[in-house]
């Protein structure tokens, strides 16, 4: 399908959800409000991505729409304008291929006007041309899945809320395919949730904006912050407190060596938990975990919830992840061979239920200082303990995989990092080195079945336990898969950079290239391989998976993985440079932008790209100088792991890598 300036439409409304649309009508004489996405929200001067033979959205809103507003881009490059009328508030969008050399910076300008009353405003938007490169069309790639998440949100109010007066404006995604609401943006149900509405579609690409920093907290210039905004709200009204009690386990773990045993899930004592039953889907667990990673990603635990059953609308996101975490406690399944979670409350053991379950619980710990009870994560390794094969493969609801390995092994995993299980145990090495013997199978030729790119749902996943990679508690996240069982190991492999070739887009893909070469090639493609299309100018991910429940996901989902986060946006501008020694001893000084949550910073140092990392220091600013046995003319390698400041205080991720080298003379 064509795409052209702005064509994209945002889903019509006909759910009876009682929703209003809220699309406000223009004012006589009223000046309208114009607003352009930024790259990065709390840094105004960043600029957006583009590359030589890349045709890009130029991304903006308006507070008005109709007949006589008009929209005007200047793309500041000295090519005609694009001049159109205004029929959605929402999408204010254009196209443009940018043309110039490598470092040529423009500023282009979208003004909006009212050609009846002559009242108009008008806002930049920032552009750097880059080198084409896997970095620059990862960012390219992001830049336009978030906007495609952002024309695709449906939008309404709803209301009146318990607690609260009149409507709040609400959004999401969670619309269902085939219904008169779902009306997607390219003419097809590619943001709609195709499993009869689910709040974890709408978790998911609200995390999606978060881990690129933009938040509901954000500037009121981003139009981004108010879907987040929107998204959250949505998210939160689907959840309800109810009355939980102790938890009777009936198999023998390292917290029960005799059974029976009785445990309190119950943390905060308010005899509460918290649970997603607000759709009526009948999987609170296969969700519950994706509502907590968006609730965390918020970097914001003292913020107050604004929608919600009781007990929940004017909670603190604290007291939420908390009540959510008990709720997890109690719905752990607790007869033989337990540990786990399914779609129901203490129902049965089933690991792909059980990674969202995982991944949601390790964010609360991590980002919001709530402990997991130590006999959810004992009982949870008896479980995976259950689901292993010889060969390193996990199942589903026994040691059978059911759809194929390439979901549940990396849910194992996932599982393994949140009982603070890693490399070393035979569990994770053998689960490791079969995904990493596999990964380079190619998915035109083995399809989701056996090829691990072929599978979005698992591939998130498998991100998800590189990234989380915590053994004994020690954040060590990887970036080489290896197999370290085979006795002659085969060479490693970046999981997330790796590429069979130089870039480009016509070469054979899954041969083995890594997570974002992978994700970049299918933008925009439904389905197949090898990708037909070098820069697409939509922005989703669809068709890439076993089960075509999964498809509307894929493009939060990819957007996360190209982002290399996991429930939070971390520090991303780390930076330094180097003194050499002279009347004092050499020194690298580091800067970085702070996030939401860290109480500290744990500063290290390698002399490899890649690591491994040594820790040399921690600082409570965003800045730190290291000064411990540095070299002159020598290259190092620093990352921050910043620390939570929750009670435990753990770390919460690990930042990008910054080279430095300090000069071979001193002053």
């Amino acid at each position: 399908m064509k795409l052209i300036s702005n064509s994209w439409r945002v889903c019509s409304l006909g759910v009876a959800l009682l929703v209003v649309l809220a699309l406000p009508q223009l004012a006589s004489g009223v000046v309208p409000v114009v607003k352009t996405v930024p790259w990065d929200p709390s840094n105004p001067a960043a600029t957006h991505t583009s590359y030589p033979g890349a045709t890009i959205h130029l991304k903006g809103t308006s507070s008005v729409q109709g007949a006589t507003i008009q929209a005007d881009w200047n793309f500041g490059d000295g090519s005609p304008h694009a001049t159109f009328t205004v029929t959605n508030m929402w999408d204010v969008s254009t196209t443009h291929g940018y043309v110039g050399a490598v470092g040529t910076a423009w500023t282009a300008i979208l003004t909006i006007t009212d050609t009846s009353t002559g009242e108009n405003a008008s806002a930049n938007y920032l552009i750097l041309q880059e080198a084409a490169s896997l970095v620059s069309k990862t960012n390219v790639a992001i830049d336009e899945g978030l906007w495609y998440l952002h024309i695709t949100e449906q939008r309404f109010s709803s209301g009146p809320t318990p607690g609260s007066a009149g409507l709040t404006p609400v959004g999401g995604w969670d619309i269902a395919a085939g219904s008169p609401g779902c009306i997607s943006a390219n003419g097809g149900a590619f943001s709609c949730d195709n499993i009869n509405g689910s709040p974890a579609v709408d978790s998911d690409s609200v995390q999606a904006f978060e881990v690129n920093n933009h938040f509901e907290t954000g500037p009121a210039s981003d139009p981004y912050t108010d879907d987040v905004a929107r998204g959250l709200k949505r998210i939160i009204s689907f959840l309800t407190a109810l009355p939980i009690g102790n938890v009777t386990q009936s198999y023998v773990n390292a917290s029960c060596p005799t059974p029976p045993c009785v445990f309190n899930p119950d943390s905060n004592g308010n005899g509460l938990g918290i649970f997603n039953v607000g759709m009526n889907t009948g999987r609170a667990y296969y969700e519950g975990g994706q509502i907590m990673d968006a609730i965390v990603a918020t970097g914001t635990p003292t913020a107050v919830a604004a929608t919600g059953g009781a007990n929940v609308i004017n909670q603190t996101y604290h007291t939420i992840i908390q009540d959510m975490v008990d709720a997890h406690a109690f719905c752990q399944y607790p007869f033989s061979p337990g540990g786990a979670w399914i779609y129901q409350c203490q129902s049965y053991d089933d690991n792909s239920t059980s990674q969202w379950a995982a991944i949601g619980l390790i964010g609360a710990s991590r980002a919001f200082g709530v402990a997991i009870p130590k006999f959810v994560t004992d009982g949870n390794q008896v479980w995976l303990a259950n689901s292993q094969n010889a060969n390193g493969t996990f199942g589903y609801q026994s040691t059978s995989p059911a759809w194929g390995p390439f979901a549940v092994t990396p849910s194992g995993l996932v599982q393994l990092s949140m009982d603070g299980v890693g490399r070393g145990d035979s569990r994770w090495d053998r689960a490791e080195a079969f995904y990493r013997d596999s990964f380079c199978n190619n998915p035109a030729t083995f399809g989701p079945g056996g090829a691990p790119k072929a599978y979005t749902y698992g591939l998130f996943s498998f991100t998800k336990s590189m990234l989380l990679h915590d053994p004994g508690g020690v954040l060590s996240p990887i970036t080489v898969l290896q197999d370290s069982v085979n006795p002659t190991p085969p060479p490693g492999i970046d999981w997330y950079k790796a590429e069979a070739a130089p870039y480009d887009p016509s070469g054979v893909v899954g041969q083995c290239d890594g997570v974002a070469r992978s994700l970049v090639d299918r933008q925009g493609l439904n389905g197949g391989y090898p990708p037909t299309a070098a820069v697409p100018t939509n922005g989703w991910w669809y068709g890439h998976s076993y089960a075509g429940n999964h498809f509307p996901f894929e493009t939060a989902w990819s957007i996360i993985m190209l982002r290399r986060t996991v429930f939070v946006s971390c520090v991303n501008n780390l930076i330094g440079k180097g003194t050499p020694s002279g009347r004092s001893p050499a020194r690298i000084d580091l800067t970085w932008t702070g996030i939401p949550s860290a109480a500290s910073y744990n500063v290290l140092r390698g002399t490899v790209s890649g690591g491994p990392y040594a820790p040399v220091g921690n600082t409570t600013v965003t800045a730190f100088s290291d000064k411990s046995g540095l070299v002159n003319g020598q290259t190092y390698f620093y990352v921050l792991q910043p620390v939570s400041s929750g009670a435990n205080g753990t770390t919460i991720c690990e930042s990008n890598e910054a080279k430095v080298t300090i000069p071979a003379t001193g002053r």
